[in-house]
């Protein structure tokens, strides 16, 4: 973050507001975040009674209390305030000149803040016939987050959706704000220089041989989609007809060329982008194969991916997918470019596997196989955590 923000967490008093604030800045710190705590009680004590308890006093001080934050947050601190201050012309102020704000409301019903009471202020105003609730207090009419401190809604989780709400702030601002690299506007530009290097390992993926010595028959035609440099298309094509596309030209063109000099008829390289439209797909496959491809496309061009194997298995053929999970440590490096997309030389999008599953589901198949672990996709000192996944039409 190259500044700051601003959580401005408010309610009528005894609605838990300084509790779930200090849960938040400790959250938030562990995270790495310079964090600055504030509580509105403790600041009109730092002011001195320059303030007084008017209705215009009280405004005149929760517009003190939003310049402050909005001058410390300025110099890249993320604030988190809990304060009364309930007026909507200060929260307008906040929500204008905060790029970075989260307003959430503690709304918990006044019988319950009541018998909280942590100040006294309930039970006095009992004593002296004063209504609980000051004239001209207005709640917020457009708070990013409503939550019920109470109940269920202990003050852990209230802080904990307050989190979640933030980080989501931050990942839309970087969205907008950080020029994405070229890598990711552009995959196909940067696959070709890959393999134009030709720096890919040949020898064949142990998800590959796991497949091949455990599912496909003899007679098996396969297609795989992100072929690359053929590793896996090439060994494949010792037993199984194959078909391998790729959105790179260059790997297609290397991959044909290899073809060629070694004379393997039983392997067809298609050059295209299998989220889209590939030329000289065959009209029914018995499986398809996409070993680290999944993870290298955005969520829609998987909802594309998925819909075209669909469509090009027979019926009772399988998908067989390996890719990253997000639980991979990888997934903490790199430029955030959306909740679980990063680019580090390259775009990846790191993929919950229940959500996935769900999603295979949503489109036709049945999961027959899955495993989430490290150790089954070693390159070297690399060994992600990864989901080898199943999928039968």
């Amino acid at each position: 973050m190259q500044t700051g923000g601003l959580i401005w967490i408010t309610g009528y008093s005894g609605a838990g507001k300084t509790t779930v604030a200090q849960i938040v800045s400790q959250v938030l710190r562990e995270e790495g975040l310079p964090v600055l705590l504030l509580d509105g009680d403790d600041l009109r004590s730092i002011l001195g009674e320059k303030f007084g308890h008017e209705l215009d006093e009280r405004k005149r001080l929760a517009y003190v209390y939003s310049r402050l934050c909005k001058r410390v947050s300025d110099n890249g601190i993320t604030v988190v305030i809990a304060t009364v201050a309930m007026f909507e012309s200060v929260r307008v102020e906040n929500r204008l000149s905060n790029e970075l704000y989260v307003e959430a409301y503690l709304d918990v019903p006044l019988d319950i803040r009541a018998e909280r009471d942590p100040k006294g202020i309930y039970r006095a105003q009992a004593k002296q016939n004063i209504s609980p609730t000051p004239v001209g207090f207005e709640e917020p009419e457009n708070p990013d987050l409503i939550l019920k401190n109470y109940g269920d809604t202990t003050p852990e989780r209230a802080a904990d959706d307050i989190v979640r709400h933030f980080r989501q702030k931050v990942l839309e601002r970087q969205r907008q704000h950080i020029p994405v690299p070229a890598v990711y506007q552009d995959r196909a530009r940067y696959w070709d220089a890959y393999y134009q290097k030709r720096g890919a390992p040949t020898p064949p993926s142990s998800f590959a041989i796991f497949c091949a010595e455990n599912f496909f028959s003899n007679d098996c035609h396969l297609l795989e989609f992100g072929c690359g440099n053929g590793r896996d298309a090439f060994y494949f094509s010792k037993k199984f007809q194959v078909t391998a596309v790729d959105q790179s030209a260059v790997a297609i063109n290397i991959n044909r060329q290899r073809a060629k000099d070694e004379q393997i008829l039983n392997i067809d390289f298609l050059d295209g982008d299998f989220a889209g439209d590939v030329a000289g797909l065959p009209k029914v496959v018995d499986a398809v194969y996409g070993r680290f491809v999944m993870h290298a496309m955005s969520v829609d061009d998987e909802g594309k991916v998925l819909g075209h194997a669909n469509k090009i298995l027979r019926s009772g053929g399988k998908l067989y997918l390996e890719f990253r999970t997000d639980k991979d440590s990888l997934m903490q490096q790199g430029t955030a470019v959306g909740e679980n997309e990063r680019v580090t030389d390259h775009y990846r999008r790191f993929i919950n596997v229940d959500e996935f599953c769900k999603r295979l589901e949503d489109n036709g198949f049945t999961i027959d196989y899955r495993i989430e672990r490290n150790g089954l996709a070693k390159h070297g000192d690399d060994d992600p955590i990864v989901a080898r996944v199943i999928a039968r039409k």
